[in-house]
């Protein structure tokens, strides 16, 4: 596993983070594979990328969701730090992919959660936003895709889970995500009254432990978070 080099400046470099979930029941296979769909998405050096992974690993339909999950997660990031910034797929350039180095299918039950990312098992991306390189952990499961996004190649103190809800609506997602998050975030902060409160950019803070950064994502029955540890 990728080791990271603790110095003094780790909190003020890990000033962000972004995550996004896709679920793939609520995506359109035949509609993902045209053109006049995943060209929003993908430019021609991405597509290059693709030929490069083995499709029995990767399929090309759920390639234009990693990529888009891999998108929107760096967006999330840079958008906490640049309230000007618009989402524009093929203005986040996926430079490099690298497949995992056991790339079965990962089956998803109910939940998971971790601290960092088994390279084993992850996509492993380098991406352009601008300037600035971002790198990105994703899981593909067999019916759910999870990105996170850095902009350091270091993800062992990243704290992230996944897991499914009971119906898809809006306000059951932003409920449940809260709570997930929350039930974890207990875990390391104890005997505080925790409270998740969101910016006026609209992003979701930890209020107690100097406004901590969360990322929440959801799609159709699944919710996922996303904070740094440091060090509890």
């Amino acid at each position: 596993m990728y080791r990271c080099d603790h110095g003094k400046n780790e909190r003020e470099e890990l000033i962000s983070i972004g995550n996004d979930i896709i679920a793939l029941n609520k995506t359109n296979s035949d509609r993902t594979k045209q053109q006049k769909f995943y060209s929003k998405i993908l430019g021609n050096q991405e597509i290059d990328l693709f030929k490069n992974i083995n499709s029995n690993i990767l399929s090309f339909e759920n390639f234009v969701w990693l990529a888009w999950s891999v998108k929107e997660s760096v967006y999330k990031f840079n958008k906490r730090n640049n309230d000007e910034v618009l989402f524009s797929p093929t203005k986040i350039i996926i430079q490099k992919v690298d497949v995992p180095f056991q790339p079965q299918a990962l089956k998803f039950n109910a939940q998971f959660e971790r601290i960092s990312f088994d390279k084993k098992t992850c996509f492993c991306c380098e991406v352009l936003f601008g300037s600035a390189v971002f790198y990105t952990r994703t899981l593909v499961f067999d019916d759910v895709i999870f990105s996170v996004a850095n902009n350091t190649n270091c993800f062992e103190n990243i704290c992230w889970g996944i897991k499914a809800i009971h119906d898809d609506s809006y306000k059951t997602q932003s409920s449940e995500v809260r709570k997930f998050a929350l039930k974890k975030l207990n875990k390391y902060y104890l005997d505080e009254a925790l409270s998740i409160k969101k910016t006026l950019g609209g992003y979701p803070i930890l209020v107690q432990q100097n406004n901590l950064p969360i990322s929440f994502s959801h799609h159709g029955k699944y919710v996922a978070y996303s904070f740094i540890n440091y060090g509890k």
